[in-house]
This record gives structure tokens, C-alpha cells and sequence, in this order.
């Protein structure tokens, strides 16, 4: 098979996000959307360079009863009629790109981390998929490049080489922000990957496939807050203003909808860089809140750990706080500068399913897992590493490959032989397939779809100084 070119511009340039700091790195490479703090110095480095995993050029027969199975029932084949670009497919390979974070880079400017053996696991899993006869008799070709997270150039350099130089069918792995669009919507490649919002739903011109929640997952959390009850006292809503759109466009709405109205909406628009300003307004926005009569606060987006860094200290005003992300606590709760935790009493927090040991133990992660240490690879359960040093967790790079490889290649299994972007795009919608680290199956809907994540209710539990899941 010829493959075709994708249609559009070409070599076009998009802005990279903003710089990532120390207590962001190890939540990004799990899609955490925390905010970042500008004071990492960004360095200049060249294109990152590239890796191909090893392509096996037999094909023996599929095991039925392993988990890396490639044959989809033929019923769950989507219309093998349907057209589109194929670029990097041919009638016995899948060209795909798949990024993680440069940890070498990192040590260049001081920042020690250790997040896993990224490139080892993705090929391993590759190899397990090529070794148990591939996709319809295709194996996968995987172009491998780090990039360098302190550089925002390195993400845009990175997309060009896979979209342009490699030309691959779709592109996987480590996204920060808005640099997902570089593919999706500057050079027409499919992703797997990345967060879907409101904002980049609109703009992808090619399909998109998530296992990480969207914001819109947000709306999801306050209604399980509803329905639990947390929502029937008085009401205040703090956010931060880079939230500020998601609060008016998916909190918001589903309060509408509830009937509940808020007393008073906080914004705190001063800059987090600039202490006394931040301090100020956090205070005045809490003295509303305390006139209003406000007992249960809605703590939207990123920015909740602003309001507590400056109230933790004031036992007067102590109402019940309700996360809708729960990276909005655990920065909080995990920073070193934070000594009294005791405003999180009676705290509930929404987000994925964790905390991390349990994503590890969950079933689908096990089967991801016993094929990577089938191949030699170490892999390193969370319980053995403190779960306050962002920079020691190297199962990091299990959370990203596993359920990375495993969506690829459900979606794959159903697109069927015909291989091309409106296979690809049906085989999303109506894809019924279990996510590494998450034992809520996920149903897809049309592209973009992130299948709709469960979202998890957890309480905080002042006596291990930790969230647990509330059942």
C-alpha cells in the first residue's frame, strides 16, 4: 500500500507552552494540567534525536490467550469502505511517533528526576505486540524522541521531525498543555494522547483519541458532589483566573443545571509570581466568602492550593473544601513549605482513579506490567518510593506507556486492514477497551474522545496525611 499525504500546511511553526519546574514534571507526565512555575531557566538544546525500536520481520502465530492478542472479532470491524490519508502505513508496517520526557535534559539545568525507563517500555511493548503477529499482519515501527520539557522549543522540534521528517501515522506519549495541537491541528497526524479540552476540541483536524480526562471531566466530579449531598449548604466557588473558562464553561453549566447557586464566585487574577498581591486578593476573596455565610467552598481547577497556602493558618474561617481536580489538594498537601494540613478536614477531592500504588495494582496496569518485565525491564511498584518526591517515581513510565500502547491498539484492532484515517476515526467511536490503571472500561465516543473517564470521589485522612478513596 502507497500511503498518502496529509493535506495542509506544512513546517508551520506553534507556540509552545509554558516552562515546567520542579513540582510539576513528575504530574505532567501523567497529563496533571498543575500550574507551572516560571523560575525553571529554559536551555537551548538541539532537535532531540531518535531512537527506532527493533521491527521483527517474522510473524508467528497470535496466542489467543495472551493479553497483547491483535485480532479484533470480525464483527467489531469497522466499514472497511471508508477513505482517508494513511500517512506511514504500508502493507506491512504502522509508522508511529512517541515522545517522553528528557530526563538527561533536565539534569542539565539541576533538576535530578527519575521517571522511568520510558523508551524501554514503549519498545518493549511494541515488540510484544510485533511479536504476537502485529496489527492485521502489520507490525509497528516506533520512532522514538525524548524531549526536553525546560525548552519550549523541543516539543514543536519534536512534531515536526515525527510529522514531517518521519511522517508517521499518529503520534503518542508526553504532551504539556496545548503543544498536542502541533499535530492535530498544524499537520494533520492522528494522536493518542494528550488532554482534551473545550478549547482544542474545535481545532483538531485529524483523529484524537484520549486516555487522559479532559476538563470536562470537572462537570462530571461537581455532580457527584451534588449527588452525595456536599453541595447542600451554602455555596461559594473559588478560582483562580487562568480557570477562570473552565469554571464559566463546564462548572458552571452543570450548577446551572443542578440548581445550585453559587453565594459568591472568587477570582483570584493576581500574579502567583508577585506574594503580596496573591496574599491580598486570596484574603478579601475569603472575607467575602466569610460575609456571605459560605460553608462549603467549590475549589475549581489548578489554583486551589493559593487559597490554602495563604488561609491555612486562619482557624476562623474554616468551611468545607471541595476539589473538582485533585492536583488543585495534592500540590498543597505535598509541598514541603506546608506544615499544618488541618484545613483539609472533612476536604472531598474528584479526580482518576489512584492514588498511584492503586493504579499500579489494577488489573489491566498487571497485564501491561507482566509484558515489560517479561522483557527484562524493571518495574517498579509506587509503594517503595515516597510519594513526595516528585522527582523518584520511575513507574512514571509505566503510567505513560502502558495505557498509551494498549489504546493504540484497541483502536488499530478495530479499524481493521484498511488502515487510513476514516477507519481510524470509526474505530474510536463505539470502542469498548479497558485502560491501563483504570478499572472502569472506557466507551469511546466520536473523535475527539477521551471515553468519558470515570471520575473518583477521595477524602482526605488527616491521620495518614493522605487522600483515600471514598467509598
Amino acid at each position: 500500500m502507497n500511503h498518502t499525504k496529509r493535506s495542509g500546511p506544512r513546517r508551520a511553526a506553534l507556540a509552545a507552552a509554558g516552562l515546567v519546574t520542579l513540582s510539576l514534571l513528575a504530574s505532567c507526565t501523567t497529563g496533571s494540567d498543575d500550574d507551572a512555575d516560571t523560575s525553571t531557566a529554559p536551555v537551548e538544546t538541539d532537535a532531540p534525536e531518535t531512537t527506532e525500536a527493533v521491527v521483527e520481520e517474522t510473524t508467528p502465530e497470535t496466542d489467543d490467550t495472551n493479553p497483547a492478542t491483535t485480532e479484533a472479532p470480525e464483527s467489531d470491524v469497522v466499514d472497511q469502505s471508508l477513505t482517508g490519508d494513511a500517512p506511514g502505513v504500508t502493507d506491512d508496517s504502522i509508522k508511529i511517533g512517541i515522545t517522553y520526557v528528557d530526563t538527561e535534559a533536565l539534569k542539565a539545568v539541576g533538576l535530578d528526576y527519575d521517571l522511568g525507563e520510558h523508551e524501554a517500555v514503549y519498545t518493549a511493548l511494541v515488540d510484544d505486540i510485533n511479536a504476537n503477529g502485529g496489527i492485521h499482519g502489520r507490525q509497528l515501527e516506533a520512532v522514538i524522541v525524548p524531549i526536553d520539557p525546560t525548552n519550549p522549543a523541543g516539543a514543536e522540534a519534536a512534531c515536526l521531525q515525527l510529522t514531517e521528517d518521519a511522517d508517521v501515522f499518529l503520534m503518542t506519549g508526553y504532551y504539556r498543555a496545548d503543544t498536542v495541537l502541533c499535530p492535530l491541528e498544524v499537520h494533520g497526524t492522528a494522536v493518542v494522547g494528550g488532554s482534551i479540552t473545550p478549547e482544542a476540541r474545535p481545532r483538531a483536524q485529524a483523529p484524537w483519541a484520549a486516555w487522559l480526562s479532559g476538563s470536562d471531566q470537572q462537570a462530571t466530579i461537581t455532580e457527584e458532589f451534588y449527588d452525595r449531598g456536599a453541595l447542600d449548604g451554602t455555596v461559594a466557588v473559588y478560582v483562580a483566573a487562568d480557570d477562570k473558562a473552565n469554571y464559566d464553561n463546564i462548572v458552571k453549566p452543570k450548577l446551572d443545571e443542578l440548581g445550585v447557586v453559587p453565594v459568591e464566585v472568587g477570582v483570584m487574577d493576581a500574579p502567583t509570581d508577585d506574594t503580596a498581591a496573591m496574599q491580598s486578593s486570596v484574603r478579601l476573596i475569603a472575607e467575602r466568602f466569610k460575609a456571605s455565610g459560605a460553608d462549603t467552598l467549590l475549589m475549581v481547577g489548578i489554583g486551589a492550593p493559593n487559597y490554602m497556602q495563604v488561609m491555612a493558618d486562619d482557624t476562623s474561617y474554616r468551611p468545607t473544601l471541595l476539589f473538582t481536580v485533585t492536583n488543585g489538594a495534592r500540590a498543597f498537601y505535598t509541598s514541603a513549605d506546608t506544615t499544618d494540613t488541618s484545613i483539609l478536614e472533612g476536604a472531598l477531592i474528584g479526580g482518576d482513579y489512584g492514588p498511584d500504588q492503586a493504579r499500579f495494582d489494577e488489573a489491566t496496569m498487571q497485564e501491561c506490567i507482566d509484558i515489560v518485565t517479561a522483557a527484562g525491564i524493571e518495574a517498579p511498584a509506587p509503594s517503595g518510593f515516597d510519594p513526595d518526591d516528585a522527582s523518584n517515581q520511575p513507574y512514571q513510565a509505566l503510567f505513560q506507556a502502558c495505557p498509551d500502547i494498549f489504546l493504540i491498539r484497541g483502536i488499530l484492532e478495530r479499524a481493521g486492514e484498511n488502515l487510513n484515517y476514516g477507519t481510524f476515526a470509526a474505530a474510536i467511536d463505539g470502542l469498548q477497551v479497558a485502560i491501563p490503571g483504570d478499572p472502569s472500561e472506557r466507551t469511546y465516543g466520536a473523535s475527539p474522545s477521551d471515553g468519558t473517564p470515570a471520575a473518583y470521589i477521595f477524602r482526605w485522612d488527616e491521620s495518614l496525611q493522605n487522600i483515600v478513596l471514598d467509598d
